[in-house]
């Protein structure tokens, strides 16, 4: 066999062996870049902020390190501690035994005395230290109750201590049987008193006393309740409550 049979290729074969040297040779030729461009130094471009707020961020941290000084003056202080707090003790114990028998002083608050069973008070008679003496009548109550009072110019009667705010019927019997009616109220001439002194009662509302003025304007002075009670602004029950305030 002739060692040139070994040289003859077909065109495919040709080709093939071809395409396979081309690959070797173009994997040759990019190993040898990539190992060049591995060797390359990079540039970092430097920034003049970046490196100013670097050193400001340094001495800020340099400047807040304690110093050899205060350490040593720390450790100072906890060796005469024990000193400075054995002397307070002796001290303190020096003071509770030359003191022992003294008492000390505070300030004492006395318990609001609350009426006995036999004991009452007056209707309008009273002011708000005098009310919390009633069972069941604390400063709360004792102020709603005076401030309504003077707005109506007094009570009447005791059932009108059911018209309080927050008196419920329970603790209106708790304190009923402490409290006597009396005659100390005040009464409103209608014939005398202006538009809001008229108006400022809690039982007249603003249609009630404009329609009183509108009957003083047509016929002159009031003479009784009867000519209130034909005016459509007051009921048969406005006038019983009105009737004891009222005046001619």
């Amino acid at each position: 066999m002739n060692w040139k049979n070994f040289l003859h290729f077909t065109r495919a074969e040709t080709i093939a062996i071809l395409i396979v040297l081309m690959i070797i040779v173009l994997s040759f030729i990019l190993n040898i870049v990539l190992s060049t461009r591995n060797t390359q130094t990079f540039s970092i471009p430097v920034n003049d902020s970046l490196i100013a707020a670097f050193e400001r961020l340094q001495n800020s941290l340099t400047d807040k390190k304690p110093e050899s000084e205060n350490f040593v003056y720390s450790t100072k202080r906890r060796e005469e501690q024990p000193t400075y707090t054995k002397r307070t003790r002796e001290n303190r114990s020096q003071f509770t035994k030359d003191d022992q028998n003294e008492k000390p002083e505070y300030i004492q608050y006395e318990r609001q005395e609350k009426l006995s069973d036999t004991e009452f008070i007056y209707l309008n008679e009273t002011d708000t230290v005098i009310w919390k003496k009633v069972p069941g009548i604390g400063s709360v109550y004792a102020a709603r109750i005076v401030k309504y009072r003077n707005l109506l110019g007094g009570f009447t009667s005791v059932e009108q201590l059911k018209e309080v705010y927050g008196i419920s019927d329970e603790v209106f019997q708790q304190i009923a049987p402490f409290v006597r009616e009396d005659d100390n109220f005040t009464k409103l001439n209608i014939n005398e008193l202006t538009f809001k002194e008229i108006n400022a009662h809690p039982y007249i509302n603003y249609k009630q006393t404009k329609a009183i003025m509108n009957l003083r304007n047509r016929k002159g002075n009031i003479q009784s309740t009867n000519e209130l009670a034909m005016l459509d602004e007051f009921t048969s029950e406005d006038i019983e409550r009105i009737a004891a305030y009222i005046e001619f």
